[in-house]
């Protein structure tokens, strides 16, 4: 808490501001624990020790430039009462965005053991100098984007019938080189070879759409290509779920959320980034209708747990007129936090 380690407070600031964005798990993550079954109030009780905060939002949002994060996260550290008497092997932090512990540049002096709740599974292009994943598939754990009920909902309201779809196959981002390889380890531009699909006639490509348009388009595909961008993941992945449009994920490094638990092959595609070509493209093209079905039935059966359950402090709504949970009626149980 605050009260044993102060910069727990510069850190969590805002947070009405702080959990509306794709990052926004960072603060729903934290209200879960504060108000759940699984906190206990004498520590040696406890198994873990979590350690808000909203770095990502706190440096995005103006609150802190980076180096002042970094000083705030070298004194939090050190004022954590049980941290040295695992190594800190036992606190849990969160960093919810493509940087991931990087926005904590001094992360690998002090907390290099402890386990880190994140989206991110690989590297992240705005930092050439850092060629190393802050995830370790060890001890860290990969956790969704953070969609609103609203975008939720209007996904869900925009997916039209398998039959009643016109695209293919669509993809809705930048393809500027700033989304292309890390500048230092290299690899495949699989954005530019999305572009080349796209000139030749094979796919949509959508920049810069409304977001109700957004929703509209990925609505009205039978796939929707999730590729590496600046970072390995991305919140297309989880939109594209409730749109019941097919993930086809083209970001070899990402460890999606849950492959543990959830039955993935059964909803999503994940094809290699060097083969983002004509082949990508007829093998969607040979997918019957019955197995596309398939795929998107599993795909509602499953997309729920991706979701994270509002915040205590919202508006409750009688369950039984509730649209988010006529869409996902088990949700109190299969959630992103209990995930």
């Amino acid at each position: 808490s605050s009260h044993e380690a102060v910069e727990i407070e510069a850190l969590t600031q805002g947070a009405s501001f702080c959990a509306k964005g794709q990052w926004g798990m960072e603060v729903h993550i934290h209200e879960w624990l504060l108000y759940g079954a699984y906190a206990v109030s004498d520590p040696d009780e406890a198994d873990f020790f979590f350690v808000p905060g909203y770095s990502i939002c706190m440096f995005e949002g103006g609150f802190f430039k980076m180096q002042e994060l970094d000083t705030i996260y070298m004194q939090l550290v050190r004022n954590l009462p049980y941290f040295e008497r695992n190594r800190g092997r036992d606190h849990i932090f969160t960093f919810g965005s493509g940087m991931s512990a990087n926005v904590f540049r001094s992360w690998r002096q002090v907390i290099s053991d402890s386990i880190f709740l994140t989206p991110e599974t690989w590297l992240f292009n705005d930092f050439p100098d850092i060629t190393e994943p802050c995830f370790n598939t060890w001890k860290d754990i990969a956790i969704p984007g953070y969609l609103h009920r609203h975008e939720i909902l209007s996904l869900a309201g925009g997916a039209r019938p398998l039959a009643d779809r016109e695209h293919l196959a669509v993809f809705l981002g930048r393809t500027d080189p700033s989304r292309g390889p890390h500048p230092a380890t290299g690899g495949m531009d699989v954005r530019g070879a999305i572009r080349q699909l796209q000139a030749d006639g094979k796919i949509f490509v959508g920049q810069n759409l409304s977001i109700p348009d957004m929703h509209a388009v990925m609505g009205n595909a039978r796939f929707c290509f999730i590729p590496k961008g600046k970072s390995a993941w991305s919140l297309r992945f989880f939109e594209a779920l409730f749109a019941n449009c097919v993930p086809v994920v083209l970001s070899d490094f990402w460890e999606l959320p849950f492959e543990d638990f959830l039955p993935l092959p059964q909803f999503v595609i994940k094809w290699p980034m060097d083969d983002v070509t004509h082949r990508l493209t007829k093998f969607l093209e040979s997918i019957s209708s019955d197995v596309v079905e398939a795929y998107m039935e599993a795909g509602r059966q499953f997309r729920c747990w991706y979701v994270y359950t509002p915040l205590i402090r919202e508006v409750e709504v009688p369950r039984d007129v509730d649209d988010l949970y006529r869409l996902c009626p088990n949700l109190d149980d299969e959630n992103a936090q209990e995930g």
